[in-house]
């Protein structure tokens, strides 16, 4: 989906490195394909238990993550269990 919340942003495109976040809570969400895209940073809510699949392979555990710090990495796909991860998207 490319359409922005506004008109204007429509007209004149996103002003910002990222411009979408989605929530990952107690789920595997993947970002590899069609609207989901465009993953490229997160942000772990809380200490969390899961992985983050990286887009051009590897996987990072998230406990070993400080909470509430920007990881500016592309992401194929992350799984988290009951804690919130926010994707930011570009």
């Amino acid at each position: 989906m490319n359409e922005f919340v506004t008109e204007g942003l429509t007209n004149f495109g996103p002003f910002g490195k990222y411009n979408q976040v989605i929530v990952v809570n107690n789920e595997t969400k993947t970002f590899s394909a069609g609207d989901a895209l465009g993953a490229a940073a997160f942000i772990i809510g809380e200490t969390a238990v899961g992985t983050v699949t990286l887009a051009k392979g590897g996987v990072i555990n998230l406990a070993h993550l400080t909470v509430g710090v920007l990881y500016e990495i592309g992401i194929s796909s992350i799984t988290v269990n009951a804690k919130a991860v926010y994707v930011l998207k570009r």
